[in-house]
């Protein structure tokens, strides 16, 4: 038992990125070609970030969060080889993840667990902080599903007299200007079917619909902006 404990811990840590930042601290031990990280990044917002072992990393020192590093080999076999075809560690994909605060809530939570078993001496907590990996990788493939749907109304929308310009961004957030006043209001959206409910970053929320490429949204009227070749 002891042996394979000591394998287990040679695959696995969670640190938080405050401490990552701190002089002296060991990168290279963390940096090599076969640990796959997940980071949870609270900055000016909150995203879920996945890196596989080819993609390099570096953090803010105004940054604050969690970061999980594991090898491929904590994993069954079969997991192992399913693991670079998951879409947020396939090469080429999308790995950020921006979060709602109630999603902010619910990830932190999932970290912080993973900190304290960690610490803990129970017996087979290797076996429940693979549970915990896993529910993160599932909480991004149910995101990654969303987002995927969310697709076709991402991109610009603006009144016809150009005055508000409507930015809806992947991950579920979105960016508004109004006339010369860049980010007027910000914050996060969520789709339901044709339907579109908003809660900007003050706490106020909205709602809208799209009809026939057409957002009604608060009173206003936004046409999709055609992309410029």
């Amino acid at each position: 038992m002891g042996n394979i404990e000591e394998k287990e811990v040679s695959c696995f840590d969670i640190l938080r990125l405050e401490d990552i930042v701190q002089p002296g601290w060991m990168h290279d031990k963390y940096n090599q070609d076969d640990f796959y990280k997940i980071a949870l990044i609270k900055g000016a917002v909150v995203t879920l970030i996945f890196f596989n072992p080819k993609i390099p990393y570096t953090w803010e020192d105004e940054q604050t969060g969690f970061l999980c590093i594991f090898k491929g080999t904590f994993f069954s076999q079969k997991m192992k080889d399913k693991i670079n075809k998951l879409p947020m560690f396939r090469t080429g994909k999308d790995p950020v993840y921006m979060l709602t605060g109630k999603q902010d809530i619910i990830v932190s939570g999932i970290f912080s667990r993973m900190r304290e078993e960690l610490s803990s001496d129970y017996l087979y907590k290797y076996d429940l902080l693979r549970n915990y990996v896993t529910e993160l990788i599932h909480f991004a493939l149910k995101k990654t599903g969303t987002m995927e749907n969310n697709d076709k109304y991402i991109g610009m929308w603006v009144t016809a007299d150009g005055y508000i310009r409507h930015e809806l961004l992947p991950g579920g957030r979105y960016d508004e200007a109004r006339g010369n006043r860049k980010s007027a209001y910000q914050g996060s959206y969520k789709l339901t079917g044709d339907h579109i409910d908003y809660k900007d970053d003050t706490g106020f929320t909205a709602d809208g619909d799209f009809r026939d490429g057409v957002l009604y949204h608060a009173g206003m009227v936004l046409y999709r902006e055609e992309k410029k070749l």
